[in-house]
C-alpha cells in the first residue's frame, strides 16, 4: 500500500504544497497522482458561470438545517474511495474559486491621474494614489463600484450607480460628482444632477453647488459653494478647505510620494490653501509656511519632517 493511501492528510498536504520534494515527485509520478494533476489542470480551464452568492448561501443554510435535523450516520470508506471523494472535492473547490466575481481594478500611483471608461460609457477620472474596482460581468444588472482615494465621475443616465467607500456610499442615476475617501474622511461635491450620500448616521441628497463632508460616519459639514465643470485637481491644483494638518499632509503624500514625519498634536491646526501638483517646493511653501511651521525636506529621500510652529 502506498503512503498516500495510508495517510488521510496526504492529499491536503499535497494541495497545500507541504510535501517534501521526494514525496511530491513520487506521488505525481504515480498513476493516482497523474490523475489528480490532470483533474486540477482540467478544472483550471473551466469557465465559471455567473454565480448568485446570496442565493447559493441561502440554499447552503437550508441544507445545513436539514442535515442537523437528520440522524447522524458514520460511514467508513476504503482508502481508494476516500481518495476519489477527495479528488472530487478538489475539483469542486477549484470551480467554486473560479466562480467568484472577476473584478476589474484600475489604480494610480503618486502624482498620477488616469481616465477609465466603464461598460456603460460612464467616465471616471482617478486622482493620484487612488483605485476603483467593479465587476464587468454583472455591470448591466448592478452598476456598483468600489473606490479608494479620489475620483471624478461623469455617469451615463440609467439604473442606480453606486460608489462604495470606507466612509459611506454615494448613489446617483446620472450626473457628475467628485468623491474623496481617505482615512476617516468622505468628501462629496455635486456638479450636475442629484447625489445621495449615505453613511452610518448620514442620509443626505445634494444638488449642483452643494458639498458634504462626512467624518467617521458622522455629518461634519454641508455647504453650498461655487462649482465649475469639475474639481480643481483635474487641472493640476489641489484645494485644501478647512482640513486638519494631518489631512493636508496626506494629500502631499498622495501627490508627491513623500515620507512625512510630524507630531499628531499639530492636527489641531486647520488649513485653507491650494497647491500645484507639479512643484514640491511650491506646495510645501503654500501649505506649511501658511501656518508658520518649521520643517526640513530632503529632495533625494523625499522625507519631510515637521518640527513645530515658529
Amino acid at each position: 500500500m502506498n503512503r498516500w493511501e495510508e495517510d488521510d492528510t496526504f492529499l491536503s498536504r499535497w494541495l497545500n504544497d507541504e510535501l517534501s520534494a521526494d514525496e511530491k515527485a513520487e506521488f505525481e509520478n504515480s498513476a493516482e497522482g497523474k490523475e489528480y494533476v490532470s483533474m486540477i489542470r482540467a478544472a483550471e480551464n473551466i469557465k465559471a458561470p455567473s454565480y448568485d452568492t446570496r442565493g447559493e448561501l441561502a440554499k447552503l443554510k437550508a441544507r445545513i438545517n436539514t442535515a442537523e435535523q437528520a440522524e447522524t450516520k458514520v460511514i467508513w470508506m476504503r482508502p481508494a474511495f476516500r481518495m476519489a471523494v477527495a479528488a472530487a472535492v478538489v475539483v469542486i473547490a477549484v470551480v467554486a474559486y473560479l466562480a467568484q466575481p472577476s473584478l476589474t481594478t484600475i489604480k494610480t500611483s503618486f502624482g498620477e491621474q488616469e481616465i477609465a471608461f466603464l461598460p456603460d460609457g460612464s467616465e471616471v477620472r482617478l486622482n493620484s494614489s487612488s483605485s476603483i474596482s467593479y465587476d464587468p460581468d454583472t455591470w448591466n444588472e448592478s452598476r456598483e463600484i468600489e473606490l479608494k482615494g479620489e475620483a471624478f465621475f461623469e455617469v451615463k443616465r440609467g439604473s442606480d450607480f453606486v460608489v462604495n467607500t470606507t466612509g459611506g456610499s454615494v448613489k446617483v442615476l446620472g450626473t457628475s460628482f467628485n468623491v474623496k475617501s481617505r482615512g476617516k474622511l468622505l468628501d462629496v461635491v455635486c456638479f450636475t444632477g442629484k447625489v445621495n450620500v449615505n453613511s452610518t448616521n448620514v442620509d443626505e441628497d445634494i444638488t449642483p453647488g452643494m458639498a458634504i463632508r462626512v467624518r467617521s460616519g458622522q455629518l461634519d459639514k454641508l455647504i453650498t459653494k461655487e462649482v465649475e465643470s469639475g474639481p480643481s485637481w483635474i487641472d493640476g491644483i489641489t484645494n485644501l478647505e478647512d482640513v486638519p494638518l494631518g489631512e493636508a499632509l496626506m494629500e502631499l503624500e498622495n501627490v508627491f510620494g513623500l515620507d512625512v514625519q510630524y507630531d499628531q498634536a499639530l492636527d489641531s491646526l486647520i488649513i485653507n490653501a491650494a497647491f500645484p501638483n507639479d512643484s514640491i517646493e511650491s506646495a510645501l511653501e503654500l501649505v506649511l509656511e501658511t501656518l508658520d511651521l518649521r520643517y526640513t525636506f530632503d529632495k533625494n529621500t523625499k522625507r519631510l519632517e515637521i518640527q513645530g510652529v515658529n
